[in-house]
């Protein structure tokens, strides 16, 4: 029976996969802790078929800009805001602008303010479940109706109407005596024959869809009349003419709002997914292990150049106690790409001390950098972990004309690999096998960093970085003269691994006893040194030119920017005592006689390559007359002290 009360079909939200990836994406690179509103877009469809759900659809391209429906997204940092957002005073603050639009006339040259939407969210990046809940704010009219029941547009005028649709791209406009015209001529339209027509969504037969609620309240408000011609346009399925009375004059903004959508349990609650199982698993711990950093820098240090760790190449020499600790702090930091370098095989001592091996790994006698390479692309899938089984040339370990070769061509795969990655840590257990990668290291100006163990002591030494054709002098000091005592100390003037030694490394491992070929230390040493280690790197990494990060010359207290930078002090050592859980920071100035990187060590590796290592392995005496150590030494010898039995008094 006629009239009868006019109803709407109500928007659904459809979310496609790949809008949560890009909220994702930009919630960690972008917004971080931010919650002011963002502005997104979505699709609607005038070709969905009867029966189906009047979709708002939002997806990635809801990003982009350009959309049939523009709204906002408020994405929220805990559930508890969300939970008690205030959505009424939203909702009618969004109702107020559109009000506005009507009232001024805007609406006729900008049909696009009459709808909108606003989508609010809180999304739980660690589990992948999203909680959100959408509003379309509607201006509702209570005796809106009727007037008869609704026709049945014919093909020839849907074709006619649904081309001027394509063709203009205006989703709402003027149909008169079969003619388009611009909503701007709808109030010169008094006393002529007219329709509205609106491109809907709606999906129900005679029924018209939510977005015409606010068309029709702009159409009547402009006018002053209570009475118009309304025209549903849909492409999937027959289009539809409704006429419509107000049963009273309109008079202010109607003060009924609704637009808040229902869940799929028709409650006038909020709507959740769990996508953990719908993404990548790889996909999805790769987004967790960027969150662990970004909270560091959203919270706490929001100058934290998270990039710098995500794209280090970190080169491990050593894949035992030391090696495995150091790769599961690195991967903390977000370190996609380590390589591990060892020769030994996992004995059965190995496991309860080396966090990537396994009792099955020393009962089948597997590699320790395989092991540990695997193990890492277990724990994180997306980790670029690689194992390179190699035996490091070493000072004293002597070779014969057979194996002098084989040697030259470990030197030049251990050359290339230090080369290629942008960090090197020195976790071997001999002193020996430390020098050829420190002398690489120093030659090619790469960070490198050695980590050593004693029963109850450790030391984490940051090699200094020598720019060729450069000669830094320590900050501080006048002129050429001496630095200041507590001075800077520029990284090319911090010492090596080897800048402390008057002698040149020997075999260490021969003639040695069981507890001596093992490192003994206590359990948790290795832990300490370990994270120390990698914490030192990361203060380097965020210094603004990590390969030039000073370091202070002895003790120092001061706090100042100079010294701490983004994480804190960047020392050039740690030396750690457990005996009485202390710590120092001593700096020791690089050695020009050093056998590792003084300037004639490197200069003789540069020119003599392989066959400089080969002289090392059979006579470690070599070094020392290259570097002047054996000047030196007997310069000592040659000093004569005259002791005096006369008193000068």
């Amino acid at each position: 029976f006629f009239p009868e009360e006019m109803q709407f079909v109500p928007i659904c939200t459809f979310v496609d996969a790949s809008y949560w990836s890009e909220v994702n994406r930009r919630k960690l690179s972008e917004w971080k802790l931010e919650e002011s509103p963002q502005p997104i877009g979505s699709s609607i469809s005038i070709y969905d078929s009867v029966g189906t759900d009047s979709r708002l659809s939002l997806s990635n391209e809801s990003f982009l800009g350009s959309s049939a429906l523009n709204g906002y997204m408020l994405l929220l940092n805990t559930v508890e805001a969300f939970s008690k957002l205030d959505r009424k005073a939203m909702m009618n603050q969004e109702a107020d602008r559109i009000w506005e639009a009507i009232e001024s006339g805007r609406w006729m040259e900008q049909p696009s303010t009459l709808n909108t939407f606003l989508f609010t969210l809180f999304a739980d990046l660690k589990k992948f479940r999203y909680h959100y809940w959408n509003c379309v704010p509607a201006l509702a009219m209570a005796d809106l109706s009727l007037e008869e029941k609704p026709i049945e547009l014919s093909d020839v005028e849907c074709r006619a109407l649904l081309a001027h649709l394509e063709q203009s791209q205006q989703s709402v406009f003027v149909w008169s005596e079969g003619a388009a015209l611009p909503l701007t001529a709808l109030p010169s339209m008094q006393g002529r024959q007219y329709e509205i027509v609106v491109a809907d969504p709606s999906t129900t037969p005679a029924v018209a869809g939510w977005l015409c609620r606010n068309v029709i309240l702009a159409v009547l408000a402009t006018t002053k009349w209570n009475r118009m011609q309304l025209v549903s346009l849909r492409g999937g399925q027959p289009s539809w003419r409704f006429k419509i009375a107000l049963g009273s004059p309109l008079v202010g903004r109607p003060s009924t709002v609704v637009g808040w959508e229902r869940n799929e349990k028709n409650e006038m609650k909020p709507a959740s997914v769990d996508l953990s199982k719908q993404f990548h698993p790889h996909k999805l711990m790769e987004q967790a292990v960027d969150l662990n950093v970004s909270l560091i820098k959203w919270r706490l240090v929001p100058q934290l150049e998270t990039e710098r760790f995500s794209q280090l190449k970190c080169l491990l020499l050593g894949a035992g106690t030391l090696g495995c600790n150091v790769a599961r702090s690195l991967i903390g930091w977000g370190v996609r790409t380590i390589t591990f370098v060892d020769n030994g095989v996992v004995s059965y001592s190995n496991p309860v001390r080396q966090s990537l091996s396994e009792f099955d790994d020393a009962q089948n006698g597997r590699k320790k950098a395989e092991v540990a390479a695997s193990a890492l692309r277990r724990i994180f899938p997306s980790m670029d972990a690689n194992a390179v089984d190699l035996t490091i040339p070493m000072p004293g370990h002597t070779v014969d004309e057979k194996t002098a070769a084989s040697i030259s061509s470990s030197g030049a795969l251990l050359h290339s690999l230090i080369a290629s990655h942008d960090v090197v840590f020195l976790l071997l257990d001999s002193r020996e096998a430390r020098w050829l990668p420190t002398l690489i290291a120093s030659s090619i100006g790469k960070l490198c960093f050695s980590v050593a163990l004693g029963f109850d002591t450790y030391v984490v030494i940051r090699h200094g970085v020598t720019e060729e054709g450069k000669n830094e002098r320590a900050e501080g000091g006048e002129g050429g003269g001496m630095p200041s005592l507590r001075g800077l100390v520029p990284a090319s003037q911090l010492g090596c691994y080897f800048c402390s030694d008057v002698t040149a490394p020997g075999n260490s491992m021969a003639d040695r006893t069981l507890d001596q070929q093992c490192t003994v230390a206590r359990p948790g040493l290795s832990q300490i040194a370990s994270g120390t280690a990698v914490e030192l790197l990361s203060s380097v990494l965020q210094h603004a030119d990590p390969l030039r990060a000073p370091a202070w010359s002895g003790e120092s207290n001061h706090t100042g920017e100079e010294e701490t930078g983004l994480l804190g002090a960047a020392p050039h050592q740690i030396r750690g005592f457990v005996f009485r859980f202390s710590s120092m920071t001593p700096c020791v100035r690089r050695f020009e006689r050093c056998i590792a990187c003084g300037e004639a060590m490197r200069e003789a590796y540069r020119e003599r390559g392989a066959e400089l290592v080969v002289s090392a392995c059979n006579s470690p005496r070599v070094l020392e007359e290259i570097s002047g150590l054996d000047a030196l030494q007997a310069s000592v010898d040659n000093i004569q002290i005259d002791v005096s039995d006369e008193d000068d008094f």
